[in-house]
């Protein structure tokens, strides 16, 4: 009987052990994103700096991003090699940007490259970057008729905060 209760619950902390509740993964992601958006938010009005990636002497927009995740992974410093990682969130179309989730990466045509500036979705439409246009750290809307909007290219999804 005590053998049987033994195997029992090796059974039972083995299986907590390899397959944890998707709700508890999915809380974690939560965390783990609004960690992500309070660190970006502290940052709000830090100037531009091309190739900055500190608070201390400034962020371009992928330094800021890679600044951002830096506790949770490890970004490159471009924003086209951003673009290449993760699972895609949302494509160019603008219906498709109601896919983005909080802690997406979002990408813009801004240069002649395929992709120029990246920034962080927070909610609602809203993004935090480091703009050169603005000097620095800001909140602007993928939706902006004037600039992000027409240049927008796309999200994705950091594999860590898929849930």
């Amino acid at each position: 009987m005590l053998k049987k209760l033994l195997v029992t619950l090796m059974i039972a902390c083995t299986a907590s052990l390899v397959a944890p509740s998707s709700t508890a993964h999915a809380g974690k992601a939560e965390d783990t994103k609004r960690h992500l958006t309070k660190r970006a938010k502290s940052e709000l009005g830090t100037k531009y700096r091309y190739g900055g990636g500190s608070p201390r002497g400034g962020f371009d927009c992928s330094g800021f991003t890679r600044w951002t995740f830096k506790k949770i992974t490890t970004l490159p410093h471009s924003s086209m090699l951003q673009y290449k990682l993760g699972k895609r969130a949302s494509y160019k179309r603008v219906h498709e940007r109601a896919r983005l989730k909080r802690g997406d990466l979002v990408f813009f045509k801004t240069t002649s490259a395929k992709v120029g500036h990246v920034g962080m979705y927070l909610d609602k439409g809203r993004f935090v970057h480091a703009s050169s246009g603005a000097g620095k750290v800001t909140i602007s809307s993928v939706y902006d008729k004037y600039f992000y909007g027409p240049r927008f290219r796309g999200g994705i999804r950091i594999p860590r905060l898929r849930g």
